[in-house]
Order: structure tokens, then C-alpha cells, then sequence
């Protein structure tokens, strides 16, 4: 018994993790970046680079409301 639920536990955090992995994958596609920056981006370099655009995009709509 205890094993089943080991393996059912297992198969829940295979699948959290794919489940994460596929939205740091989105997160990065949708990132601009040097087309000379041929590395996959970490999850740490993808969220701060998001962050930044992010950043970018609030500024840029700040100065056409200006």
C-alpha cells in the first residue's frame, strides 16, 4: 500500500514538474532575446528576464500616455 502511494506521489510530481517545465518553455519563446544568445536561458535568467520586458513594455506605455 504504502508503496502504491509512493508511485502515485511520484507520478504527480513528474507530472507538476513537465507541467512547469512546459510553462517556463512558453515563458521563454515569448521572451525577446539576442538571436546571438544561442544558450536556453535558466529558469532564474527566464524569470528575470521576463520581468525586465515586462518592465520595458509598462514604461513604454507610460510614455504614450504622457
Amino acid at each position: 500500500m504504502a508503496r502504491k502511494r509512493r508511485l502515485a506521489a511520484n507520478a504527480r510530481e513528474r507530472r507538476r514538474m513537465n507541467g512547469l517545465n512546459e510553462a517556463f518553455d512558453r515563458l521563454r519563446e515569448a521572451i525577446p532575446t539576442s538571436i546571438e544568445d544561442e544558450h536556453k536561458l535558466s529558469k532564474f535568467e527566464t524569470l528575470q528576464m521576463a520581468q525586465s520586458y515586462i518592465s520595458a513594455l509598462c514604461n513604454l506605455l507610460d510614455q504614450a500616455h504622457k
